[in-house]
């Protein structure tokens, strides 16, 4: 290779293959803790700092970020029930509790939809005034935006929903949250709503004081709702994500999609490294695949390895290997859970650091078709096959 050639890893971060995060959290930081992501003045410590910003839109170009799905989360109420100090926020801030729990998920939801989007209609460019990341509401968009020339093309920005608790158990709100140009959502999340179980959630390191402590029923699963909307999704063109989910509910899930569409885990590990009941095993992996689907690595080392250590890009590198013995090349992905109120690994603690793992599994002896595989196109693929907008 020629001194002045690009490095390998370069070539691919930017030879213009899409990179596709299939779940992270920048309408979290930006509508509940008032961050504007077009800045890169906040700070990604290496520490979990729930205050921290890791998928701000300079740190995304940085990282070679093409596309991003947009995770919107309302806040479940239970969560101030596992943490019952966290029912003084009703008191030191009034302001954000009644934004939070004062309306109800669907319009908290909406919210955080308008303000992430209006973020990135005002992100520009410090030096030239381009546009920094703007929203596609269907694949048509998506295609416009990614054929958009020029190191400058804005991020493209989808987004998606965590925990059917954001339906209230209508039907007609999982309806207009896909004409809104939601592109999936993931069923399940911290507790049980209207449509199904979750697995358990926290972290050990969360759990002081018995915060965080209380445990799930893992043989529940899916509801007679949770059947309903998981047809009307089918119907209506939306992804079905089955991370979080109980066992039983996946495995329901599984039976009812069959190979009609692509089902997506849109944050996960897989079991035979880290036997936890949110990780999948080997048959699911298949089932995934069956259906056309993707399986896409969380970038926490908790649910990644299973003895916890700071730097984690090698058990991200085990994963994928993993899966790609599992199910094949053509189903795994990427979705960090970046801004998720996460700790990702120390050596990816970013989205800037993304091509980190790029540089890793060249060396770990995959081809450059199957790294652009990896990082994007199997995630097109499924976005053009399942989100019917």
């Amino acid at each position: 290779m020629e001194a002045s050639e690009p490095s390998i890893w370069k070539q691919i971060q930017y030879s213009g293959t899409p990179i596709v995060d299939m779940h992270a959290h920048p309408a979290v930081k930006a509508s509940l803790l008032y961050r504007f992501m077009g800045q890169r003045v906040y700070p990604s410590p290496r520490a979990f700092d729930p205050l921290a910003v890791r998928t701000n839109f300079p740190r995304l170009h940085e990282g070679g970020v093409d596309v991003l799905l947009s995770a919107i989360y309302a806040p479940e109420i239970g969560i101030t029930n596992s943490a019952p100090p966290l029912k003084l926020l009703k008191y030191l801030t009034p302001r954000l509790w009644h934004k939070v729990y004062g309306r109800g998920y669907f319009t908290l939801a909406n919210e955080m939809m308008d303000v992430i989007e209006k973020q990135a209609q005002d992100a520009k460019h410090e030096h030239t005034g381009a546009q920094l990341a703007r929203f596609a509401h269907s694949i048509s968009e998506l295609g416009a935006i990614l054929s958009e020339p020029g190191k400058e093309r804005p991020v493209a920005l989808i987004h998606s929903i965590e925990g059917g608790h954001t339906l209230e158990g209508k039907l007609s709100n999982l309806e207009a949250l896909f004409h809104r140009g939601v592109a999936y959502m993931t069923l399940a999340h911290f507790f049980p709503n209207e449509i199904v179980n979750p697995t358990f959630p926290w972290p050990e390191s969360l759990q002081h004081f018995t915060w965080f402590q209380d445990e799930r029923d893992l043989t529940l699963g899916l509801t007679p709702f949770g059947e309903q909307v998981v047809e009307r999704m089918n119907e209506l063109g939306m992804l079905i994500d089955i991370a979080h989910c109980t066992p039983p509910a996946r495995a329901r899930i599984y039976d009812i999609v069959g190979n009609r569409a692509p089902l997506i885990a849109s944050h996960v590990g897989v079991f035979d490294i880290n036997p936890d009941p949110y990780n999948l095993k080997d048959w699911e992996m298949k089932k995934i695949a069956h259906s056309g689907g993707l399986i896409s690595v969380i970038f926490m080392n908790y649910w990644l390895m299973p003895h916890e250590t700071k730097r984690g890009l090698n058990f991200i590198a085990r994963t994928i290997e993993h899966i790609v013995n599992a199910c094949g090349i053509d189903h795994v992905g990427i979705g960090t859970d970046f801004d998720g109120f996460t700790d990702p690994p120390d050596d990816v603690k970013d989205a800037s650091k993304l091509p980190m793992l790029t540089q890793r599994l060249l060396a770990e002896g995959f081809q450059r078709e199957e790294i652009e595989k990896i990082l994007g196109l199997n995630a097109l693929r499924v976005l053009r096959e399942g989100w019917q907008s």
